[in-house]
């Protein structure tokens, strides 16, 4: 009787534990292996109940690598095999962690404190702490790395704190500065678009100027061009054959050089006289 009483204790225990545990971390799983067996330890849980946990915070992708596990488990050890199958397939290598450092890894919207416990992480305590500083400064800015490159302290804890300072004030400098700028830009646009409005205004009232004193030009042309050509006829009477002072072609052209004349002439006559 006590023994029934125990195994739904124990299953309702590993259905509360199940939904605290989060799913499978691809890109860290020795991690999460660490914190689910924080877990787990204290519940004292069979080998298959701990199994069937895991299993169940796996992604379809996992669940892919390791279908013959679950199709044919092991007799013993069915967690402990599952866990090495995992971490052979999603923990990186050394020389893949390496390169991940060197390369990939950057700073972002991250302090530079929490760049560099990723760099640690990853570096497994494989690495010098020497070379380790090298590789974090490496991605931090060029303030913070001038501050850092005269700073007594060699300790990356000491480094870290202090690298956050100078990130922190020099963000926020950067934030000031634009907020100061952003009102005058704002302003010498609005001065801009003013002048633009102006202009445009200017055009506008010298076209329909332009237009109301096209009629206006026209008739006035037209009236002294009538004018003009009235005073002319009234100055100087168009001459005919008929008139008194009717020139010939000749004597019109060479006056009294021409040695031919044609009637009707006026010179023959005011020469005789």
């Amino acid at each position: 009787m006590a023994k029934s009483t125990s195994e739904p204790t124990a299953d309702l225990a590993a259905i509360t534990l199940t939904s605290k545990i989060p799913e499978f971390w691809l890109d860290s799983p020795r991690v999460w292996f660490y914190r689910i067996e924080a877990m787990l330890a204290p519940q004292k849980l069979s080998d298959d109940s701990r199994f069937d946990i895991v299993v169940s915070k796996l992604s379809k992708e996992a669940i892919q690598q390791v279908t013959d596990l679950l199709m044919d488990p092991p007799e013993g050890k069915k967690f402990e095999t599952l866990k090495t199958r995992l971490l052979a397939i999603y923990e990186e290598s050394k020389n893949r962690q390496l390169q991940k450092l060197i390369s990939e890894m950057d700073l972002g919207d991250q302090k530079p404190s929490q760049l560099l416990r990723r760099m640690r992480e990853l570096a497994k305590e494989k690495i010098p702490d020497d070379t380790l500083r090298m590789l974090w400064q490496g991605h931090l800015p060029s303030t913070v790395r001038a501050v850092l490159a005269v700073t007594d302290s060699k300790d990356l804890d000491n480094l870290a704190i202090v690298a956050d300072n100078v990130f922190e004030t020099s963000r926020a400098a950067h934030v000031s500065e634009v907020n100061q700028q952003q009102p005058s830009t704002s302003k010498e646009t609005d001065l801009i678009m003013a002048e633009i409005a102006k202009l445009t205004l200017k055009v506008e009232q010298l076209e329909k100027s332009n237009s109301r004193s096209r009629p206006q030009q026209r008739n006035w042309n037209r009236s002294r061009s009538a004018s003009r050509t009235g005073s002319r006829a009234r100055s100087s009477p168009r001459r005919t054959p008929e008139s008194p002072d009717w020139l010939c072609f000749y004597h019109h052209r060479f006056r009294a050089k021409a040695r031919k004349c044609n009637e009707p002439c006026s010179w023959k006559s005011s020469s005789e006289n």
